[in-house]
């Protein structure tokens, strides 16, 4: 089982830098719909990686796959660099909510 990325530039090349093969380069949402639809005909992926800025353009189209698929592949929607400085860690708010300190304070 392999993981695949499909993302803009910098994306791509973050996750080739860490080691990840099957990358796929596109600035579009339309084009990486194009390219997820290739990668839902492949047997051996285990993990989809998508930037959310390009994944939110095409939402049903990846709900209507998460809807019909079984375990795998798992679609891991990520912020890329423009949402990081938004991002908020939802695990952050409930490690702070279950020990009444935010441990996690940067």
């Amino acid at each position: 089982m392999k993981i695949v990325v499909v993302g803009t530039r910098d994306v791509v090349n973050g996750f080739r830098l860490a080691g990840i093969k099957d990358a796929y380069e596109c600035e579009d949402p339309w084009k990486a719909k194009e390219i997820l639809q290739e990668i839902k005909d492949m047997n051996d992926v285990a993990i989809v990686i998508i930037p959310r800025t390009l994944s939110s353009e095409i939402r049903d189209f990846i709900n209507e796959w998460k809807s019909e698929k079984g375990i795998y592949p798992v679609i891991l929607e990520i912020p890329d660099k423009k949402e990081v400085e938004e991002f908020e860690d939802p695990m952050r708010e409930i490690v702070k909510r279950a020990i009444g300190i935010d441990i996690l304070k940067r």
